[in-house]
């Protein structure tokens, strides 16, 4: 099985949870609209592995002028997800669903204002993506890329606390790794690299739960025994870092602004 159908696989059997149990961090979609761009027409905005549409959503909610949404995905169930949250809280905004490979974008040259894609870049392969997000994108376009590096996983509750998770996760990118591929692609211009550091305090369970139900994909690279084993660990391990029933943890993440000149 390769790898873009074991990671359809993974996503259509979390798809149904996937929402409940990932952190949202509405802060990065507004330095997005800051830099979208201004038409007197709706501007294109394409969200690459969109997942459940928890970005598209806030997007569609903040942005003031005229969107016309394309919610993308690989797993065919978390587009059907997506589609039921969107079609729920935007009746009447212009929204479109396609399952398409990052790395083939079914879309025509020069026709997209805007290419989003929130923590999933690892899943991509990131040459083939940038090249298909310039080709894409109209003169003055903007591709945003938000996702963790390697380094800030590593200092996360999970990559300190869950026994090998930071070992486990070889997909992410450094930042190096982003700004080369991003600087391979004449067309594209950085327009720099921002970090966004987030301070948050949940109950053991609340994390516990989490893991559970899958909602990092680095869990599925552990067999059934050495999952359970390492959250038997991981639960132990909160035990000790919690105060008055609660654990404090950092999570970091960047992101990169592209603009196609």
């Amino acid at each position: 099985m390769g790898r873009s159908k074991k990671r359809s696989c993974h996503f259509d059997r979390v798809a149904s949870k996937y929402a409940h149990v990932r952190n949202t961090d509405p802060d990065v979609v507004e330095a997005i609209i800051h830099h979208l761009p201004t038409r007197s027409r709706p501007v294109d905005l394409v969200d690459i592995g969109c997942g459940t549409g928890r970005y598209t959503d806030i997007i569609a909610r903040r942005f003031k002028g005229d969107l016309r949404l394309l919610c993308c995905d690989y797993s065919a169930a978390m587009i059907a997800e997506c589609r039921t949250r969107m079609s729920r809280g935007f009746p009447s905004k212009d929204i479109h669903y396609c399952r398409v490979s990052a790395s083939d974008l079914s879309f025509a040259d020069a026709c997209i204002d805007a290419i989003v894609t929130f923590n999933a870049v690892h899943h991509f392969d990131l040459d083939r993506f940038v090249i298909e997000a310039s080709r894409v994108l109209r003169r003055g376009g903007l591709l945003s890329i938000y996702t963790r590096t390697p380094e800030q996983n590593a200092r996360t509750v999970w990559g300190e606390h869950f026994p090998g998770f930071a070992e486990r996760e070889t997909r992410l990118y450094p930042s190096e790794r982003l700004e080369e591929a991003i600087g391979s692609v004449s067309e594209l211009r950085s327009k720099g690299i921002r970090e966004f550091t987030y301070v948050r305090k949940e109950p053991p369970d609340s994390l516990l739960n989490r893991a559970r139900h899958f909602h990092y994909s680095t869990f599925a690279l552990y067999s059934k025994n050495e999952f359970k084993r390492a959250v038997a660990k991981f639960a132990r391990r909160l035990s000790k870092l919690s105060v008055r029933g609660l654990v404090e943890h950092t999570a970091a993440n960047t992101l990169v602004l592209v603009r196609k000149t």
